[in-house]
């Protein structure tokens, strides 16, 4: 190759990597340009939101506010009614909706606690995403299953969210669903007696639960022989029959049926 030849290839190597030099700076430079302008959009964004929240929050003004209620429960050992406390603390946090697992609650329970949070939330009209919710049950080591508890769960902290008082002489059992209706639960007659054994006044239950369908035990004995001798033979069934708990427990304790947490809150909340 001569002389002439190899300086018109250094001159085009030369052209072609000013080119690529050039068309690698202007992409990395448009890059840059998009990156600055995505990042100042998330800032807006960012801004708008907290400025939204800000105007969408109505935070409690008390730093720390408590509230505890009756609730009843039904022991899986004898299958008794039995009654205690669920306690809800309100403080400063982030948020959070703890529960105390001793004595344990199963993961429905837990479940209904949060519920509970939300629909008191809804209720209030107040957001308590500034607050920690502490959630703590006192049943005598009890096992806290299932989700009879919610209605006595929400209307607690309602209470807590507004610094009002539950009434101590009412006892509640009901699930709490989504849109604040009151959801029906089992055991219901034993969960009475223990309400009246243990001095309340006022006992709520769910719609359509003051009547309650139960099997009467029966022992009826039929007498046979055996080789002369005469035995006696238990025969045990069963007769399905319907008690109003209400009729029941007149002059004992009250008993009224509650459909939505706003019915709750009337009969419980002073």
């Amino acid at each position: 190759m001569d002389m002439g030849h190899k300086n018109a290839l250094i001159a085009v190597l030369f052209t072609l990597l000013v080119l690529t030099t050039s068309t690698s700076y202007l992409v990395y430079q448009h890059q840059q340009q998009i990156i600055e302008e995505q990042e100042d959009f998330i800032e807006e964004l960012i801004s708008a939101s907290n400025a939204g929240k800000e105007e969408k929050r109505d935070f409690i003004n008390v730093s720390e506010s408590a509230s505890c209620a009756n609730i009843v429960a039904v022991r899986s050992d004898n299958h008794l009614g039995v009654i205690g406390k669920v306690h809800v603390v309100i403080k400063e946090g982030y948020g959070n909706v703890l529960i105390n697992t001793y004595p344990f609650v199963e993961p429905n329970t837990q479940y209904s606690v949060r519920e509970a949070v939300k629909v008191a939330e809804n209720y209030t009209n107040i957001n308590v995403s500034n607050k920690d919710v502490a959630i703590y049950f006192d049943i005598n080591g009890t096992l806290i299953g299932g989700p009879s508890a919610g209605a006595a769960i929400t209307a607690v902290t309602i209470a807590a969210i507004e610094g009002k008082k539950v009434r101590q002489d009412v006892a509640i059992t009901g699930t709490i669903e989504e849109g604040g209706h009151i959801g029906q639960v089992g055991g219901v007659f034993d969960k009475a007696v223990a309400a009246e054994k243990n001095g309340m006044k006022l006992f709520l239950v769910p719609e359509g639960q003051k009547k309650q369908t139960y099997y009467e035990q029966k022992i009826e004995e039929r007498e046979i022989e055996i080789f002369g001798i005469k035995i006696l033979i238990p025969k045990v069934y069963y007769i399905e029959k319907e008690i109003d708990i209400g009729e029941y427990m007149k002059g004992k304790i009250e008993v009224v049926e509650v459909s939505t947490i706003e019915d709750v809150v009337a009969n419980m909340i002073l």
